[in-house]
């Protein structure tokens, strides 16, 4: 009898302001990004024992003024082996904590979210599959647009679904 693998969605992890109404796994103070600047999350650990490889990731925000069509909020991942800071050893790391000094600093893009309406609190995602190996893992965007995010806590944010494959 054959087997059957299916992707099988666990529990989201989400990456939003401590004010937001979702609940934080991982602060990430992304209301109102500045156009031209950049934001890291804070560290979040994945664990050490048995976890999902693949992610299903979703990332969304809403523009404060009209934004131009066709810029973009790109997505980047900061990675570690380890959740503690003494060793941490970040990728992408410029030795900030949250703000992200230059955007030349980021290597590991996974995404961007376009504009593709010039409206203001209008939600934009983008999503997408990534393979995440590493132990920890941090998100960061930085504003490539001409327009700053809304300052709404709840309009802005990254999460993170494991899907782990499940041999039936």
């Amino acid at each position: 009898m054959a087997n059957k693998i299916y992707g099988v969605l666990e529990t989201t992890k989400f990456f939003v302001p401590a004010a937001a109404a979702q609940a934080e796994d991982a602060a990430f103070e992304v209301h109102f990004l500045q156009t031209g600047t950049g934001i890291w999350s804070a560290n979040l650990d994945l664990g050490v024992s048995a976890v999902a490889r693949w992610f299903e990731w979703r990332a969304w925000c809403q523009f404060g003024e009209v934004p131009v069509l066709d810029e973009h909020v790109g997505l980047y991942l900061k990675t570690s082996g380890n959740s503690a800071s003494a060793t941490l050893h970040p990728s992408d790391d410029d030795g900030y904590a949250t703000a992200i000094a230059t955007v030349n600093k980021l290597k590991n893009q996974i995404g961007s979210i376009v504009v593709d309406e010039a409206a203001i609190n209008i939600e934009m995602v983008a999503s997408g599959l990534i393979l995440l190996k590493a132990r920890a893992v941090a998100v960061g965007f930085w504003n490539h647009t001409a327009d700053d995010l809304t300052n709404d806590v709840d309009e802005n944010g990254f999460s993170l679904t494991p899907v782990p494959d499940e041999i039936q």
